[in-house]
């Protein structure tokens, strides 16, 4: 029950945090024309510190889970009052982690094995003991080539080269001692005033006799007579930065800071203990930080974030060595936990804003989004903020963890003011980026947020300081939260989670133009939040309950089952008088006794939001713990025949103690998708019109390949014939029927440049389902585009269907085979076929045991001079991870490829540099698992290519030299022969290629087509 005590006591904290800050705070301003670089005025954050000064976050606690949070950057370091912004910093990876060594003092100095020394110890504030085995001294060394795939931060200390080093030592002192010489320590002085659970936890962090300090070498000159000892950050808010002794000029490029974690041996004798240094050397969490609580951002007055009056504690999960700052084993779980615990250790609610999340193989089924349904049911007064994902515009693209039920995820709303100020881009009207990523299979995004700002970033970021990403929305929820958590708590207003998401998604604006699987509940609203909060705090029937668990059939899921009923099954969607049955079951407060549990009873009113959708029954009740059963059923009539509808059905409380939007209880997805079925009906090819696409939007298409499909060409014309203007532009994406991006990027179509892009999908991508083809227009478009979409399907069936042997191989050795193709659709191909041995490959299944990283060294040459390599792992180990980084290291270590799984895939690729004639690298593969439980065992598949500098071509011909001609149902029997060999395979290693068939034809050539599209691909696979 620790959080039911740490929730029931936080409305006390606050007010008496209010009432110390009153004289402190900063008068409350709106602009008459609101800063449009960081815009929380569309979510109404500033008419609301306007309307309430008080209200902008201060005594709530927003922890960033990110890449780690810049204390000096300007907006970061003070509320709104005036008081310390950034509280707690704590690094949850091995990036700010030192190796330290024990070290003994000679000649006033220490000396680290490496050869470091430092001097001047003795006249440090508080200098480390002499020769005292009981407390050992310890050194470690900061250096710059650690930072060798770190983007922007290869020169730490900004002074011209590469190859600094900091030294630094780590000691216990007497606590007398510091707190004489050092003070006691303002982080723990205002977490002490804060209130008796603050004050107790205080007090036994000082009942220590002993404290840990940290003197670094923050100039390089070896010497620390110069140098304050430092204590972990949330003691006395130490920060630090790396200078240049030689170089004046130089930059403070971010804020470092510490922590240390003692050790000891199984028998209790010390051993070297963990240094973290705290940093943000990716820049993304620094910029979330200022969007959620930043406080005269870039020092301007009035540019504040959501809740500017909030704190904030920096929980690092991601690690900038790797792409994207990936996330390591476990770095989640720690820090939820510390975040949590910071919380309940002091009496303050906190709300955590994690920007952070990977592509969903299959929507609920991640461990890490399981593990956050089970905390926060145990922890009601703890409230998750996320980013849906930006791998949209396509449907089921929601990323984990934000299918969670319990996460509140945010998509990315784009204003027209953003749009003008921040891209100088005219927009019609009010959208979504087109990168957010959409929901249906899950019932995600809960609603939508800014998704692009200016805002505050470590000082090594150069440039305009503008992020865009389902990442930017999310601290804009969090602030929002943070503002409702502040008003709540100074109205003496008891809430939890389950209420603040109920707000959030009931009082938000929804967005013309917007399907409810872009937006949710709509656009993010302060007010509008509040005025359902209200009621609902002040309601027992909302205490009781944080939220509803619903669970409904799904054909894509492993268990059959989903939160949202979603339909992109030819010919299966079910139509009444078929019937889609949902099931409703509490997830109760934990404070409820089993009595309370048993005896609980509610009472629903059911309304359809959409003619199509119809509820079977009007009134439905739960009694206890049961699950409760509401059917729906979908009218064919009102179904489109080919697109996408949504609808929700919301359930209110029915005859209970509350009205209108603060009765919303829960809510019932539904989506169903059509697909055009192309057939011989129409030759195996449809087209698709759209007229006045506007700038960021896009329109959605739908088609079913036919059976016995090998290829799927996607042509989108964006030409004057077709009415397109200049200025007018449209890109494709092609998503297969789980939402998984296939056929690459072929970038835009424009009248005045490329009118034409072209796309194929073949197998093994192409299978049967709804493709979803989404037609998207730049975001700075200067017209409106029209355009138009030929989808055209052809078989063919090949025999073999891959080519295993040849007659004769080797170095000057000719060799052949046979083989038949038979075109199966109507129609005639006319073009031509290469065979092409293209390197050496081979395939292997990778079994990994008690460790969350894979290496592989391989080696570049003459022959060989490019690698690439193709991943894949089963959905069972995808939902395992948070992450799954893959790198390219050079034989320096040096990352010459950084990138990751995205979803079930994983892409890397190394060439050697021109001039080189060999090199050594190594394939890495970390996996980040959200309980390292997991990685006991684990695996995947890899595919390896080494590519020759000079692939083997090989000659395709008819029977009697007849030009190659394919008819629809006439087997053609062609010899594919190689003239020259090729190199001999190194071991455990085959050689590989492809007969490719390229159409040639004339009648709708566009750029790029010279050589003719591929539109089949044999495999040749020698593995003897």
């Amino acid at each position: 029950m620790k959080a039911t005590v740490a929730s029931r006591s936080a409305p006390i904290v606050i007010l008496a945090i209010l009432a110390l800050a009153a004289t402190a705070a900063v008068a409350a301003e709106r602009p008459r024309d609101p800063w449009p670089y960081l815009p929380s005025d569309d979510i109404g954050a500033v008419a609301w510190r306007a309307a309430h000064p008080t209200w902008d976050g201060r005594g709530v606690v927003i922890a960033i889970l990110d890449t780690g949070v810049d204390g000096y950057a300007p907006g970061l370091t003070a509320t709104s009052t005036g008081g310390q912004k950034l509280l707690d910093t704590r690094d949850f990876t091995d990036e700010g982690v030192w190796e330290v060594v024990a070290v003994e003092q000679e000649d006033g100095a220490f000396v680290h094995p490496d050869g470091n020394r430092l001097e001047g110890v003795a006249a440090l504030a508080v200098p480390p003991p002499s020769d005292d085995k009981a407390y050992p001294v310890w050194m470690g060394v900061l250096d710059e080539p650690r930072f060798q795939n770190v983007d922007d931060l290869q020169d730490a200390n900004d002074d011209g080269d590469r190859t600094d080093r900091f030294a630094f030592l780590v000691y216990t002192a007497p606590r007398a001692a510091v707190e004489t010489a050092l003070g006691a320590g303002r982080g723990l002085d205002l977490l002490a005033g804060l209130n008796e659970t603050a004050a107790a936890a205080v007090a036994a962090e000082r009942e220590g006799a002993r404290v840990w300090l940290v003197a670094v070498d923050t100039d390089g000159d070896g010497r620390l007579d110069d140098e304050r000892p430092l204590r972990d950050f949330h003691v006395d808010w130490d920060l630090f930065g790396l200078r240049g002794p030689d170089a004046p000029d130089s930059r403070t490029l971010m804020a470092w800071s510490v922590s240390v974690t003692a050790n000891e041996d199984w028998l209790g004798a010390p051993e070297a203990p963990t240094v973290a240094f705290h940093h943000d050397s990716g820049s993304h969490g620094s910029h979330c930080a200022g969007i959620a609580a930043g406080c005269e951002v870039g020092g301007q007055p009035g540019l504040h974030g959501a809740a500017p009056g909030a704190w904030l504690i920096s929980c690092k999960i991601g690690d900038n060595r790797l792409s994207g700052g990936a996330t390591r084993t476990e770095t989640m779980k720690k820090a939820f936990e510390h975040a949590v615990d910071f919380g309940e250790r002091y009496g303050l609610p906190v709300v955590v804003n994690m920007s952070f999340g990977i592509n969903s193989v299959e929507e609920g089924e991640d461990t890490i989004g399981k593990w956050l349904d089970e905390l926060l049911a145990e922890h009601p007064e703890f409230t998750v903020c996320t980013s849906n994902g930006n791998e949209g515009p396509g449907l089921s693209t929601s990323g984990i963890p934000a299918t969670s039920q319990s996460l509140i995820a945010s998509g990315a709303y784009l204003s027209r003011a953003t749009g003008e100020d921040l891209y100088q881009a005219r927009l019609p009207r009010a959208t979504l980026f087109a990168f957010s990523s959409r929901g249906g299979e899950t019932p995600k995004p809960d609603v939508v947020a800014p998704g692009s700002a200016l805002s505050t970033v470590p000082g090594y970021v150069d440039g305009s300081a503008r992020f865009n990403g389902t990442s930017m929305a999310s601290p804009q929820t969090a602030g929002a939260v943070a503002c409702l958590l502040s008003a709540a708590a100074q109205e003496e207003l008891e809430v939890h989670w389950g209420m603040l998401k109920r707000a959030l998604i009931a009082g938000a604006k929804p967005v013309d133009g917007l399907a409810l699987f872009e937006q949710g509940g709509g656009l993010v609203n302060i007010q509008g939040a509040w005025d359902v909060l209200r009621p609902l705090a002040r309601s027992e029937s909302a205490h009781q309950v944080l939220d509803w668990r619903i669970s409904v059939d799904c054909p894509f899921q492993s268990d059959g089952k989903s939160s949202a009923a979603y339909w992109r099954t030819p010919g299966g969607a079910p139509v009444a008088p078929e019937r889609v049955t949902f099931s409703v079951k509490p997830v109760f407060h934990p404070d409820l006794g089993p009595d309370e549990k048993d005896a609980f009873f509610r009472s629903f009113s059911f309304r359809s939001e959409a003619p199509w959708l119809q509820v079977l029954s009007q009134k439905r009740y739960v009694r206890g713990d049961m699950a409760m059963d509401v059917d729906v059923a979908y009218d064919a009539r009102k179904l489109p025949a080919e697109g996408v509808v949504s609808a929700r059905v919301i359930a209110s409380l029915d005859g209970g103690d509350l009205s209108g939007a603060a009765a919303r209880e829960f809510d019932l997805w539904n989506t169903v998708v059509s697909g055009v079925a192309v057939g011989p009906q129409d030759g195996f090819a449809t087209t698709f019109t759209g007229k006045g696409l506007q700038a960021s939007t896009n329109r959605r298409h739908y088609v079913q390949p036919p059976a016995g499909a090998t290829a799927m060409r996607c042509r989108l014309e964006v030409s004057r014939q077709i009415g397109a203007i200049k200025g007018a532009g449209a890109a494709l994406e092609i998503c297969d029927p789980e939402g998984v991006v296939r056929g690459g990027w072929a970038g835009y179509a424009r009248p005045e440049t490329s009118p034409v892009v072209d796309m194929t999908v073949l197998p093994p991508d192409l299978r049967p389902g709804i493709w979803e083809l989404n037609v998207s227009a730049a975001i700075g478009n200067l017209a409106d585009t029209d355009y138009r979409l030929t989808v055209s399907f052809d078989g063919y069936q090949t025999d073999p269907p891959t080519l295993a042997a040849l007659a004769s191989k080797g170095t000057g050795k000719p060799a052949e085979t046979d083989l038949t193709v038979t075109r199966s659709f109507p129609g005639v191909f006319r073009g031509a076929a290469r065979a092409q041995i293209d390197g050496f490959r081979r395939e292997r299944e990778v079994e990994v045991e008690k460790d969350d990283t894979w290496t592989h060294d391989f080696a570049l040459d003459g022959t060989t001079p490019r690698a690439e390599f193709h991943l894949t792992m089963d959905e069972a180990t995808a939902n395992l991870l948070t992450d799954c980084a893959v790198n390219i290291l050079d034989a320096d270590g040096a990352a010459v490829s950084a990138g990751a799984f995205s979803g079930l895939e994983a892409d890397a690729s190394v060439a050697l540099p021109a001039g080189s004639d060999g090199g050594k690298y190594t394939l890495q593969v970390v996996a980040a698992f959200a309980l390292k439980k997991d990685s006991e065992k684990w695996g995947f598949t890899a595919e390896e290519r080494y590519l020759f500098a000079a692939p083997s071509t090989g000659k395709v011909d008819r029977a009697g030299g007849a030009p190659l001609r394919l008819y629809c149902g006439v087997p053609a029997e062609l010899t594919v022969a190689f003239e020259d060999g090729w190199p001999a395979p190194p071991q455990d290693l085959h050689p590989y290629g492809a007969v490719r068939f390229l159409d040639t034809n004339l009648d709708d050539r566009a750029p790029g087509d010279r050589e003719g599209r591929l539109v089949l691909e044999v495999p040749i696979r020698l593995e003897d």
